[in-house]
């Protein structure tokens, strides 16, 4: 069964990129949404070519595209246990991205009944898929990250509010988690991350890593939730609507500090999302 071609929303005529010969299909996935909670996660642009479309090409279709991720698959893979797979929003090109691996798994599967088992990254990393009643999960190695004075440091003048503590995996293209004095996140019902400013231009100029703000809501194993931002202005986007890669630093630092092997993720963005996830043995699975 072929896409239907629904991509792009961008006018009202197709978009000269859709006539080259190597798009073999395109469409939109949208992933962690949630009607009953008025959160409608984030959506991708999902693009299958035969061959011969360059990194510049691939580039053009994505600053084209009003989706935050415009997913890239070979048609000659996308059959087999393993896919090579790249994803651009509309400057660069994203170095991991769950939401829209994600995407590109529900996408297969509605549309061919099948997706591979492992989607390998420009950078050789693995997002291994699980397939549970017709909808995709993902699977991650965790990322340890540690406690980091200078992170803290370079983020002060970040935040409208002081910074309890942060942690950071260290890496370039990496990730830094910053929880918030006592003051700002004691109150449960506050919807305290929605209040937050964010000077992205300081971000920018002084810090290499993506920023997760994370608050705990509720502590209980049974019914853990916790609420996040994801900005990344260094990579092209001030704040990302919809982020599952995150998760693989997030679930291991709630589980050092609170014990939470699961919780739900509400992710405070316009859109809003809502993010599951399980940890255990140093691997997370998102959906």
């Amino acid at each position: 069964m072929q896409a239907k071609d629904n991509t792009l929303c961008l006018t009202k005529r197709k978009p000269k990129w859709l006539t080259l010969r190597c798009i073999k299909l395109t469409s939109t996935e949208s992933v962690f949404y949630s009607p009953a909670n008025n959160l409608k996660g984030s959506s991708a642009l999902i693009v299958i070519y035969k061959i011969g479309l360059t990194s510049k090409t691939m580039q053009y279709i994505a600053s084209q595209s009003n989706h935050p991720a415009t997913v890239f698959l070979n048609q000659n893979e996308i059959a087999k246990r393993h896919c090579n797979i790249r994803w651009f929003n509309q400057t660069s090109e994203i170095k991991r991205c769950g939401h829209g691996t994600l995407a590109a798994a529900n996408f297969l599967i509605k549309y061919f009944g099948y997706c591979p088992e492992v989607f390998t990254s420009m950078s050789h990393e693995r997002f291994t898929i699980r397939v549970k009643k017709q909808r995709a999960q993902l699977l991650l190695k965790s990322i340890e990250p540690k406690k980091s004075e200078l992170a803290k440091g370079e983020l002060k003048s970040v935040f409208s509010t002081a910074i309890k503590v942060a942690y950071s995996t260290g890496d370039k293209n990496g990730y830094t988690v910053v929880l918030f004095n006592e003051e700002f996140s004691k109150d449960v019902e506050k919807d305290d991350l929605k209040s937050l400013h964010i000077d992205f231009k300081a971000l920018n100029k002084l810090h290499k890593n993506a920023v997760i703000a994370l608050s705990i809501k509720n502590k209980d194993k049974k019914n853990a939730i916790a609420h996040f931002r994801y900005f990344a202005p260094q990579f092209g986007v001030n704040e990302d609507s919809a982020t599952g890669s995150a998760v693989s630093v997030i679930a291991p630092l709630l589980f050092r500090l609170y014990g939470l092997n699961k919780a739900k993720l509400i992710q405070k963005s316009n859109n809003g999302a809502l993010l599951s996830y399980e940890f255990s043995n140093a691997k997370v699975v998102i959906y």
